[in-house]
């Protein structure tokens, strides 16, 4: 009966945390990055963050999972945009998840964790960017270029200092975004434990990453 409750259970967080992402990436909620406007945050990573935090890794995927479907069906630039969407929140996931098992029993496992996550994504889409924007949409790369430099008030000079700046550009965005979707999680994660729920009485986090 155990077995079959926390299933259930698991079940149940990945198909209304997903839920709840697709109608957040949906919403008219998201705000655009100055540099480069075709990048946007946005608040849907939260409910996957909070998926990973409080049930782990599997409700984690699964709701990104579930959210990348539905912006398939609804979501702009389909395919290839909710495939980087969902390729930067997987990525994310995959670099906590490991950096919980690499980091196990470190007082930093938390922050190492984090950055191992960051890292991940920011590797990921800067390879993606430079096949999308770069050798198969290079549109893409003049606009952001063209975005930069007017923010900036400076010319590039070659294609190459093009490339550079935006995926430099394109890595900060990663960083913030991880930080805007990994920070509020924690902290309504932590909320959620300290109400001593009796369907959740311990989360992922509170067993990998805050220990240690």
């Amino acid at each position: 009966m155990g077995m079959h409750y926390r299933l259930s259970l698991l079940i149940s967080a990945t198909s209304i945390f997903g839920a709840l992402a697709s109608i957040l990436a949906i919403l008219p909620l998201s705000i655009p990055y100055p540099p480069i406007p075709y990048l946007k945050f946005d608040l849907a990573e939260i409910p996957v963050m909070i998926a990973l935090l409080c049930f782990g890794p599997v409700p984690g995927v699964g709701s990104a999972l579930i959210y990348w479907a539905i912006l398939l069906w609804r979501g702009e630039f389909s395919p290839i945009g909710p495939s980087m969407k969902f390729l930067a929140v997987f990525s994310m996931l995959m670099g906590l998840w490991i950096g919980a098992k690499i980091f196990k029993g470190s007082k930093f496992t938390l922050h190492l964790s984090f950055l191992l996550g960051a890292l991940f994504r920011i590797l990921s889409m800067t390879a993606m960017n430079y096949l999308i924007a770069y050798l198969l949409f290079p549109d893409f790369m003049s606009l952001a270029a063209r975005t930069i430099s007017l923010a900036l008030g400076i010319n590039f000079s070659g294609e190459v200092s093009c490339l550079i700046m935006v995926l430099a550009f394109t890595a900060i965005f990663n960083l913030i975004h991880s930080i805007l979707s990994v920070a509020p999680s924690i902290l309504i994660v932590k909320y959620i434990s300290s109400r001593r729920l009796p369907h959740l009485k311990k989360t992922w986090y509170g067993m990998v990453l805050e220990k240690g």
